[in-house]
């Protein structure tokens, strides 16, 4: 009969030493402010590129398709009612937090 040694020795260890925890990481760079705005800037850019093309087209430019403007303005709108979604949950979980007893 084969026996199975179920129970091995488990050294233990201090977390403190045995593990190196930085409190900084890759998204400490980074901040909520700058990335707020780098995503308003992005939906400005977008809009502005439709709108563009779709100025471009009315004028009659031979390079710009009316599938192009259409995809575009979808695009653009689409984005729009992100960022406005993202600025509803945003003043909704800072009512909650206003409304929180301490």
């Amino acid at each position: 009969m084969n026996t199975i040694n179920t129970f091995n020795p488990i050294e233990l260890t201090d977390l403190n030493e045995s593990t190196s925890i930085s409190p900084k990481t890759h998204f400490a760079d980074k901040n909520f402010v700058s990335e707020l705005k780098t995503a308003l800037d992005n939906i400005s850019q977008i809009q502005i590129q439709a709108n563009n093309e779709a100025k471009a087209f009315e004028m009659g430019d031979a390079n710009i398709s009316l599938n192009e403007v259409m995809v575009n303005m979808q695009k653009s709108s689409v984005s729009l009612q992100f960022g406005i979604q993202v600025r509803n949950k945003l003043v909704a979980a800072y009512q909650e937090i206003m409304n929180m007893n301490v």
